[in-house]
């Protein structure tokens, strides 16, 4: 290894890297990239610190794997963490702070892919296409007009859309659903009505949301304070024959309530992309209930979301290289002790 070759920063990425940032990210550091998408396995705290010892890695990129305190205080040489997600809950933040470590984030790096599921879910359980769709492919399809008939279904320019929850996510939602000409209703605590009708939205409190919403789109995060916030008393206040949506905030939707309003008949249908459990237990009641699309977490699943998050990710360690404030840090006060 020449001289210049081993001056080079090294990089260790846990998390997969679109090729075009990589490209950019090798221009100017060694990369190791292990996926645990590939491997399969989140990394041993222990066995992760020894790797970036023994690497003599200056940065790590994650976007599922735990990074805890342990770890940054057996690898003094590490000063950058990028995660490749929004929320930032499995780093401790606090731990890096004291080591000296940046970190930061990729909000919304998935918002658009969650937000298109969103809508196509919609549209699914409004139009019955994965029932139609086994029709044909099962050979039931006999004749022009039973299928015309019996499966009529309703259009989302039709609908009240109800959104819980206005932050990236909710706000595209929002904005492809008024596209389709959808009266679009939200509930954001955090945000004023003036910004909630600039996203597009007629700003409501949460039962006068649930009373109107014909179409329930659920997009708040789960805390706490949200955790069974969608339970069988607020389905009640639903009108009969609506449909629900769930693309986010595990916990946040009761789902044996879900599964009961379904039976029930109160709710025309319902789709999940986010369950209590990742994978849904094989004893959840929504598997066997009538009319429900059920998805295995697949919201963010784009090329595009991985292209997304590389770019934040290199745009901000190849600022923290260059001595510039990374554009989405999470804990800026590090920057400060850099002079």
């Amino acid at each position: 290894m020449t001289p210049a070759a081993a001056a080079r920063p090294r990089v260790l990425s846990l998390v997969e890297l679109d090729a075009d940032e990589l490209a950019r990210l090798e221009a100017v550091a060694e990369v190791k990239v292990r996926p645990w998408t590939e491997t399969l396995v989140l990394a041993d705290p222990g066995e992760l610190s020894e790797e970036l010892t023994a690497r003599q890695a200056m940065a790590l990129f994650v976007e599922a794997d735990f990074v805890v305190a342990e770890t940054f205080a057996a690898a003094p040489g590490l000063r950058f963490v990028g995660i490749c997600r929004g929320d930032s809950g499995h780093v401790d933040i606090a731990a890096a702070t004291r080591a000296g470590v940046a970190v930061t984030h990729a909000p919304g790096r998935n918002a658009e892919a969650v937000a298109e599921l969103t809508i196509a879910m919609m549209l699914a359980v409004l139009r019955g296409i994965p029932n139609a769709s086994a029709y044909v492919q099962e050979r039931r399809w006999q004749d022009p007009v039973t299928a015309y008939v019996g499966m009529r279904g309703s259009e989302l320019g039709r609908q009240v859309v109800g959104i819980i929850g206005l932050g990236r996510i909710g706000r595209q939602t929002a904005r492809l659903a008024g596209a389709f000409g959808a009266r679009v209703l939200a509930t954001e605590p955090s945000l004023s009505d003036e910004q909630i009708r600039a996203a597009g939205c007629v700003p409501v409190g949460l039962r006068d949301l649930l009373t109107a919403s014909t179409m329930l789109a659920v997009h708040c995060p789960s805390l706490e304070s949200t955790r069974g916030l969608i339970d069988a008393e607020a389905l009640s206040l639903m009108p009969r024959g609506a449909w629900l949506v769930v693309t986010t905030g595990e916990g946040v939707v009761v789902e044996g309530a879900v599964a009961e309003a379904l039976r029930r008949g109160h709710l025309s249908g319902a789709a999940f992309d986010v369950f209590e459990t990742n994978p849904i237990r094989p004893d959840n009641p929504l598997l066997d209930a009538p009319n429900a699309l059920l998805l295995p977490h697949i919201g963010g699943a784009t090329d595009a979301t991985v292209q997304r998050y590389s770019a934040m990710v290199v745009d901000d360690y190849l600022a923290f290289l260059a001595g510039r404030r990374p554009e989405r840090i999470v804990n800026p006060k590090v920057l400060e002790r850099r002079g």
